[in-house]
């Protein structure tokens, strides 16, 4: 912190003298049509807005000395003048506007080979590009007159077109919308730093929008009956009825659609599948654990008076392979039932399957 302040007295002290010295940023940003005398007074009140926000900065009023800096810069700016205003800027949560203020403070300070106050730029820029976070809004509906607007201000049609991000601060934004014929849109979105946020904006057509012409029953003009052409009447008989001596067909009972024919499950076949090669591997090795297991035993039984613990091991592996295997039989019977098995009778298989390493046991219904 005490480096930080020292940085920030030395490039003050750059930016007051930067004031009192001509510089090509000055002179372009001083008004013009002036005599030199207004001039030089529009500089030194320039430096004294700048000195006063200083103070205040040393005192943490950040939204004080950001007023005069900002007023400062009406007049003039210098390399040290944006760092400090940069500076307000993040202290007070800004991180967009400190951003952009640090980028103008590097510029200007290459260009006038201002060594310490581009050393002190960069310390606080890089960071700060990694917090600042980011936007994306997207038009999800094709309004040609769409009017999209992020906290009250509208957003560039190449931004929302493209759905290019662009940088904004932490923290809470309203994104709204606005088109011919359909309801206005509002969102609150959480932003927070160092994160590129997405809003898509879906428009809902306005009650009582105007439709397109022509809808309805499709291959008739407007106002007509569907089978007469556009301008005649229908047949003899009631308005718009039947023909004399026919009898129209009865309207078609209201029923549900049935249900789109489903293919075959393959969760319950690809299951016990699975279950019976897992079995089928847990088998071969306690096979193959039952065999060292019965050499070992067959070394230290030369040296050893009782071998029951060496051999109750091989046993022990000799039954659960054999568990092993019985299972992975059982599994497999089962799905090669279940394969080959048409789709509604898997439909009507209620079956539980219970497998273990010495067992296999089926309950249910095939």
């Amino acid at each position: 912190m005490r480096n930080l302040r020292a940085t920030l007295l030395l490039i003050a002290s750059v930016g007051i003298s930067a004031f009192a010295v001509p510089s090509p940023a000055l002179a372009q940003s001083a008004p013009t049509g002036g005599s030199g005398a207004s001039g030089a007074a529009g500089k030194e009140h320039a430096k004294k807005l700048f000195e006063e926000g200083v103070d205040l900065e040393k005192k943490a009023d950040y939204a004080g000395a950001l007023a005069k800096y900002k007023e400062a810069q009406q007049t003039a700016v210098t390399a040290g003048l944006r760092f400090h205003t940069g500076y307000c800027l993040e202290m007070t949560g800004k991180l967009a506007g400190a951003l952009e203020e640090y980028e103008g403070a590097d510029r200007l300070a290459r260009e006038q080979n201002k060594q310490e106050v581009h050393a002190a730029t960069i310390a606080r820029l890089e960071p700060l590009r990694a917090r600042v976070p980011q936007i994306a809004i997207r038009l999800a509906t094709p309004a040609k007159d769409a009017e999209v607007q992020l906290d009250g201000a509208a957003v560039a049609a190449t931004l929302v077109d493209g759905g290019k991000a662009f940088r904004l601060d932490p923290g809470e934004h309203v994104v709204t919308a606005r088109a011919s014929g359909y309801k206005a849109f509002s969102r609150k979105v959480q932003v927070p730093e160092s994160v590129t946020t997405t809003v898509d904006v879906s428009l809902e057509r306005a009650a009582g929008a105007p439709v397109v012409a022509g809808a309805g029953v499709p291959g008739s003009a407007p106002g007509t009956t569907p089978g007469t052409a556009p301008g005649t009447a229908p047949p003899s008989g009631a308005a718009g009825g039947p023909v004399t001596g026919e009898t129209a067909p009865p309207a078609p009972a209201s029923e549900p659609p049935a249900d789109t024919a489903r293919g075959p499950s393959r969760v319950l076949p690809i299951a016990t599948t699975a279950g019976a090669v897992v079995l089928a591997g847990t088998g071969v090795a306690m096979f193959l654990a039952a065999g060292s297991a019965q050499t070992r035993a067959q070394q230290d039984c030369a040296t050893l008076v009782s071998c029951d613990d060496r051999r109750s091991r091989v046993r022990t592996f000799d039954a659960l392979a054999l568990g092993g295997f019985i299972g992975a039989v059982g599994l497999g019977v089962v799905s090669v039932i279940l394969w080959t098995s048409k789709p509604s009778e898997q439909a009507s298989t209620a079956a539980r399957i219970q497998a273990g390493p010495g067992s296999v046991a089926l309950e249910g219904r095939f």
